[in-house]
């Protein structure tokens, strides 16, 4: 396996670690603080942390972007998909939001054959319509156990998914830092009206569970905009269900509870078809990685 595809899976798996965490974070603030609160207090307090963390972990510095109205469009796609995904968690528990938005992978692999013509062969395709049916039969549409918040969190997969194919287009010159840096100042820019207007007062114990939710959010969405820009979005997108074991973990973990029977079911499905793939990769010629360069990160 070609080693910018190596490197993107690792950060593609990094990235799904950093999203279990942040929902895990973000869990034990929604029934205290609005939704756009969350977003506010936690894409500001993660400017100043990843400035320090470029310098401390990276080696290097935030910097300015050639294309701020390009990261702007993406902030606004990250802010609408947080933002139902928020909802969305008001309802479910981390378990079952993951297992839902595991509908992602299958997005970005259409995507990525739709609009960058990339190869995607059989067995891509039957991973991720088994993934997807994994999801399926963990929502149960038009069942009684069906939640309505579930169409959040779909929701939430499709802007995603929409966010992860416009990595590609990133300027070669914005690292790990910049990518996540923009996109959380532009989550704040424009959900602080919404925020301001339904403001409330901030437990100062609660501020700790806000910074962790910063740094999670926003190193996810930089790792994952990294992955996906050097590597076939097709090739990545198996990789996005290594959240699963993590999801389930903490859900059990932290929470003491187990997922249902049908959450386990259809997540049983997508670890299956992940397998799958791994196992029996088609193949063949690969071309480079999309955008050459020393160093990504």
């Amino acid at each position: 396996m070609p080693s910018h595809i190596l490197r993107g899976i690792v950060m593609i798996c990094l990235a799904s670690l950093c999203y279990n965490l942040n929902d895990m974070t973000t869990k034990f603030l929604v029934d205290d603080y609005s939704v756009g609160m969350i977003i506010l207090i936690r894409s500001t307090m993660a400017l100043p942390l990843l400035v320090i963390l470029a310098v401390a972990v990276g080696r290097t510095r935030v910097s300015g972007s050639s294309r701020v109205g390009f990261h702007a469009i993406r902030g606004a796609l990250n802010l609408l998909a947080a933002y139902l995904y928020i909802r969305g968690l008001e309802h479910l528990s981390v378990a079952e939001a993951t297992v839902i938005l595991f509908a992602l992978p299958l997005m970005v692999t259409a995507a990525s054959a739709l609009f960058f013509k990339e190869v995607v062969g059989w067995k891509k395709w039957s991973a991720g319509l088994c993934s997807f049916a994994g999801v399926i039969i963990a929502i149960q549409p038009g069942s009684e156990t069906f939640q309505p918040a579930s169409l959040y969190i779909l929701g939430a997969s499709f802007l995603y998914a929409a966010n992860s194919v416009t990595a590609r287009w990133l300027p070669e010159a914005d690292n790990l830092w910049t990518v996540s840096f923009l996109a959380a100042a532009f989550q704040a820019l424009f959900v602080a009206p919404v925020a301001l207007a339904e403001w409330t007062s901030v437990h100062p114990e609660d501020l700790l569970i806000f910074a962790a939710s910063a740094v999670f959010s926003s190193l996810g969405i930089g790792l994952g905009s990294m992955a996906y820009r050097i590597a076939p979005a097709a090739d990545l997108a198996p990789f996005g269900y290594s959240g699963l074991i993590w999801s389930l973990a903490i859900t059990w973990i932290v929470w003491g509870t187990f997922p249902s029977f049908w959450t386990c079911a259809g997540a049983l499905v997508i670890f299956c078809s992940s397998l799958f793939y791994f196992l029996f990769r088609e193949p063949g010629p690969h071309r480079g990685p999309v955008i050459k360069k020393k160093s990504v990160v």
